[in-house]
């Protein structure tokens, strides 16, 4: 499973650090446990594995932002106003907007309601 987790960083542009190996199989356990919690199953269904690995990068994407090694994305705030005439900048803050970045960590990490419920069973 970690090296669908590669590809699928890889298809997001993120090419993981050697050093992150152990990180990745972590990312992936939680995902795999976060998972089986919201839908009862004692095993994890072949449908949901791409849900997973979705889960997973994401994951990985918010930790490598949160300690500022995120390389390949833009996480500076967004200009808002700008004027050149005596130079002014407003910048945009975060409670404005969400970033590029924030908005595709929520939705990997936050998977379709549809998909879990599809799967989710009452544990006895």
């Amino acid at each position: 499973m970690k090296e669908q987790l590669v590809k699928r960083l890889g298809e997001l542009g993120i090419t993981p650090a050697p050093e992150d190996e152990g990180l990745l199989k972590s990312m992936l356990k939680g995902a795999k446990r976060r998972l089986l919690a919201e839908t009862g199953q004692y095993e994890l269904p072949g449908a949901l594995k791409p849900t997973m690995l979705d889960m997973a990068a994401g994951e990985y994407l918010q930790f490598r932002q949160s300690i500022g090694r995120l390389d390949g994305f833009d996480c500076d705030p967004a200009i808002r106003q700008m004027s050149q005439g005596d130079t002014s900048i407003t910048y945009a803050i975060a409670t404005e907007k969400k970033s590029p970045l924030d908005a595709l960590i929520a939705r990997l990490t936050t998977p379709p309601e549809a998909i879990i419920t599809q799967w989710r069973r009452v544990r006895w």
